[in-house]
């Protein structure tokens, strides 16, 4: 498999399903991207100039439509699952719920980059209106691996051969029989969700030294994934363990 040729055809993918115009009598710019929301429509940022350099920004539109549906961020664990999800990416929140990040020109591209992943995590909080679910899966996947002696490091940052950041959930490190293993934990398994992790995937695969072994851990419990989103995992050498089996994690996370 030509792994640079996957990254190019992702890169162009983007470029070609980016669509962007003037508004505001040309004092912002309308990015709409390829990466849908829960309702499948195209996630729209806005791109203006502030005083000192650029912003992007959401203009508010992730957390109000959250409370259309029924969601609050009316309690601290909610509040800390919000920050949470911003922090990891390095974007802010306002007064008036707009997500944003400060941007300049030579940083945009990556701004922009982590504003859509920020955009995405928090869309996700919407499955936590649900009463059965009091966590983020990844807390689950956590406390799991704890309780069961597996070692690891969570919340790993690391550099792809496009010179992107992506976000790791777990990295556990290489034991005399395994290679070093890199897990995502997705709650909601979509297509753009596993998409995203396997482009991730692949453009680290481009700057390790080492071999590595991916993963992605996903919670079937509430809903049932679709085949095309298994093959896609499959069809990109991913292995997937879904949480109803997550006996499966003791037996590839283990030491020996």
């Amino acid at each position: 498999m030509d792994c640079q040729q996957v990254i190019s055809e992702y890169i162009k993918w983007i470029k070609d399903n980016t669509v962007v115009k003037t508004v505001e009598e040309g004092k912002v710019c309308l990015i709409s991207t390829p990466f849908l929301d829960r309702h499948n429509d195209h996630l729209d940022i806005y791109l203006l100039k502030t005083k000192d350099n650029l912003k992007l920004t959401d203009n508010g539109y992730t957390l109000a439509d959250l409370k259309m549906s029924g969601f609050e961020i009316n309690t601290p664990k909610r509040e800390g699952i919000l920050r949470t999800a911003l922090n990891g990416f390095g974007v802010k929140i306002n007064g008036n719920d707009e997500l944003y990040v400060d941007a300049t020109s030579q940083n945009i591209g990556q701004k922009k980059h982590y504003l859509l992943q920020a955009i995405l995590a928090v869309n996700d909080m919407f499955n936590l209106s649900k009463e059965t679910v009091y966590s983020l899966f990844k807390e689950d996947v956590e406390l799991y691996f704890k309780s069961h002696g597996i070692i690891f490091s969570k919340d790993i940052k690391i550099t792809g051969k496009t010179g992107f950041d992506h976000n790791i959930d777990f990295l556990v490190p290489a034991s005399p029989n395994k290679p070093e293993r890199l897990i995502k934990a997705i709650n909601t398994a979509s297509k753009d969700s596993v998409l995203t992790s396997i482009m991730a995937f692949n453009d680290i695969s481009e700057t390790r030294e080492t071999l590595t072994r991916n993963f992605v851990i996903y919670n079937d419990l509430e809903k049932e994934v679709s085949k095309d989103v298994i093959s896609a995992m499959d069809n990109y050498g991913v292995k997937h363990i879904p949480w109803s089996r997550k006996e499966q994690c003791l037996t590839e996370f283990n030491l020996n």
